[in-house]
């Protein structure tokens, strides 16, 4: 009795970090989709001032590409694919580093968006080794 126990409370965890992790993405791909957009569609709404290098239209693209790969990393997660924990440890990873390069501009904002990707990286790793054992 205690065993079954044991592995239904394991089950639950991996689900409710697997089901966090999916709908971060699903957030943070719906939000670079949306600014994506608006930096190919908008260049009034944003300014190429603020940017290090390159145009607005080269990071739009980018944004968009990674909005699609953050919704189908989401995808995965929610659907518990065998690829979902090395694709979601991947993408929180490059955010997270994506992100510290913008701390001096985005403080706050950067620091919450690191939190969380430090968050799914903990929740997804911990409970995948939890199933192995």
């Amino acid at each position: 009795m205690e065993a079954s126990t044991h592995h239904h409370h394991e089950v639950e965890t991996r689900s409710g970090w697997f089901t966090f992790a999916g709908f971060m993405f699903i957030i943070a791909g719906a939000a670079n989709l949306m600014w994506g957009f608006a930096a190919l569609d908008s260049k009034q709404y944003l300014s190429e001032a603020g940017l290090l290098f390159s145009t607005l239209t080269f990071w739009g693209w980018i944004s968009i590409i990674w909005g699609i790969a953050a919704l189908v990393c989401s995808w995965a997660l929610l659907a518990r694919s065998s690829m979902a924990v090395a694709m979601g440890v991947s993408m929180a990873t490059l955010s997270a580093i994506f992100w510290l390069f913008a701390l001096p501009v985005l403080p706050i904002w950067s620091l919450v968006i690191i939190a969380i990707d430090v968050l799914i990286v903990y929740g997804l790793v911990s409970s995948s080794e939890s199933e192995e054992h």
